[in-house]
C-alpha cells in the first residue's frame, strides 16, 4: 500500500520496529514459544506469568513477548522517534488484547 512521503512522493517505505511487550489474555498461551508471526509483526514469549489475574468472574494470564514489527511509512512523522507513538496503537491491532506496558527498543527505516 503506497502512501505519501515527507517531501510528498508516493512511497513504500516501512519502518522497523523492536522491543518488549506485556499484555493479558484470556486465551490458552501458545506452547511454541511464538504468539503471534505474520509478515507485518512477530512477538516471542519470553515470559507468562505463574498464576492468572482474576476480575470478576473472568481470568488473564500475563503475558511479555519480544516483538519485531513493521509499520508503514507515516508523511506526520519527520524522524525515527516520532515513530515511538505508532508502535502501541499498531500492535493493539494486531493482538487486540489489553496491553499496558509497550517498550520500543530500536527504530529503523527499512
Amino acid at each position: 500500500m503506497p502512501v505519501i512521503t515527507m517531501d510528498g512522493r508516493e512511497g513504500s517505505r516501512m519502518i522497523y520496529a523492536e522491543g518488549i511487550i506485556s499484555f493479558l489474555s484470556k486465551d490458552k498461551v501458545p506452547t511454541s514459544g511464538i504468539y503471534i508471526k505474520n509478515d507485518r509483526v512477530h512477538m516471542k514469549i519470553i515470559k507468562t506469568a505463574e498464576r492468572p489475574l482474576t476480575a470478576g468472574d473472568t481470568q488473564s494470564l500475563e503475558i511479555t513477548c519480544r516483538y519485531t514489527a513493521y509499520l508503514h511509512e507515516s508523511y506526520n512523522c519527520r524522524s525515527l522517534e516520532d515513530y515511538n507513538g505508532k508502535v502501541k496503537p499498531f500492535l493493539q491491532k494486531q493482538i487486540n488484547r489489553l496491553i499496558y506496558r509497550v517498550e520500543v527498543h530500536y527504530l529503523n527505516y527499512m
